[in-house]
Order: C-alpha cells, then sequence, then structure tokens
C-alpha cells in the first residue's frame, strides 16, 4: 500500500476549518466549565442541603454517564420538544460534563484552604463573600490547576464526539474528505498529528500557568 497526501494538501483549508472549530468549542467549553464548575462547588458547600442535593445529584449524573449518551440526550431527546443548533448542544454538553469534574475538584480544593485562613479574614472585618472570593476561591483555583489543565486536554479530545451530531470540528471535516478521496489513512495520520501538536502546545501552557501560580504563591 502506498501513500499519497496529495488530497491532504488540497483538503488543507477545510481541515484548518475544522481545527478552527475544535478550538473555539474548546475556549468557549473551558470558560463555561471552569467557572460554572466554581459557581456549583461554592453553592454546594456553603448552601443549605435543600439546595445542594440537587447539584451534587447533577455532579454525579454527568460523571456517571458516558458523553455520547448525554449529547444524544440532548441533541435528540430534547430536540423533539425544542429546536437546539448542534453547535449549542455540543459546547453546553461538553461544558455540562467537564463542568461536573471541575466542581469535583473545586469541592477538594476549598475544602484543602485552611479554616484558619476564612476566620482571619472575617476578623479582619472581610464578609462572607469577600473572603470566599478574594482569599479562599483564589488559593483553591492555583491548588486546582494541574487537574484543571488535565481535564482541558482530554476535553479538547473529547470534542471529536461531536461528529456524532453533525458538528464540522476535525474528525468530521476529515471523514468528509475521506468519502471523497477514498484515502482514510492518510487524513487519519494528518488529524493524529494536529491533535499531538495541540496537545503539546497545551501541555506547554499547562507547565507556564503552573510555574506562575507557583511564583505568585
Amino acid at each position: 500500500m502506498e501513500f499519497d497526501f496529495s488530497p491532504v494538501i488540497e483538503y488543507l483549508p477545510t481541515l484548518l476549518q475544522g481545527v478552527g472549530v475544535t478550538l473555539l468549542i474548546g475556549l468557549a467549553v473551558a470558560v463555561i466549565s471552569v467557572l460554572g464548575g466554581q459557581i456549583v462547588a461554592v453553592i454546594t458547600l456553603y448552601t443549605r442541603k435543600v439546595v445542594n442535593w440537587p447539584l451534587r445529584f447533577f455532579i454525579w449524573l454527568f460523571m456517571t454517564t458516558p458523553l455520547l449518551l448525554q449529547l444524544y440526550f440532548l441533541y435528540f431527546g430534547l430536540g423533539e420538544l425544542i429546536l437546539i443548533p448542534a453547535i449549542v448542544v455540543g459546547i453546553l454538553g461538553l461544558g455540562f460534563h467537564y463542568m461536573a469534574y471541575n466542581a469535583d475538584i473545586f469541592i477538594a480544593t476549598i475544602r484543602s484552604v485552611s479554616s484558619g485562613q476564612y476566620e482571619a479574614s472575617r476578623s479582619l472585618g472581610f464578609g462572607h463573600l469577600r473572603t470566599l472570593f478574594y482569599v479562599i476561591l483564589p488559593q483553591a483555583f492555583y491548588r486546582a490547576l494541574p487537574q484543571l489543565s488535565n481535564n482541558m486536554i482530554i476535553m479538547v479530545k473529547d470534542i471529536s464526539v461531536l461528529s456524532a451530531i453533525g458538528i464540522g470540528e476535525m474528525v468530521y471535516v476529515s471523514q468528509y474528505a475521506i468519502s471523497v478521496t477514498f484515502r482514510p489513512f492518510e487524513f487519519y495520520i494528518t488529524i493524529a498529528v494536529i491533535y499531538y501538536l495541540i496537545n503539546l502546545m497545551m501541555e506547554a501552557g499547562q507547565t507556564w500557568i503552573e510555574r506562575r501560580a507557583a511564583y505568585r504563591r
């Protein structure tokens, strides 16, 4: 069998478009999952059971069911009740999925911050919310960085699952190119290399952020 990468070069603009879609979705999901994870963690830890139990159920549900099933439920299940664009379903589905994982991380790191710091902050005149946002959450965020970064690297690879609901990310556009050129190995190898390069860049970014966080401490 001979490899011929000329079709890959021909469809390179299409592949780059898929890369752009993947990165934009990844950025949106990262913002939703990290900010949402912090909010869910704070509400879970600092509210009454009648409020935090539903959120604990949310975390349990998204951590114990497959991502593909969640996407199918949102797109095909809720799609019978309300028309939701596939791109919105993809971002929200991945966002909720990783929000649950990130919330679990933040719950652990918030608990790891010494209670003495909370008491010291309150004794200096800080209110409950100011203590949370200026003392507790920043430290919890820095402690969560390694796990959050690993989650984001895994999340970018999970974006390929969105091809199942017709979103034009890298795998989806490569499948289209393969259906026209009949050169699957060349396109799959190219996509694998692109994912590898994205992972390398994200790992480098993770290292830089962790060093900056360690310096600020």
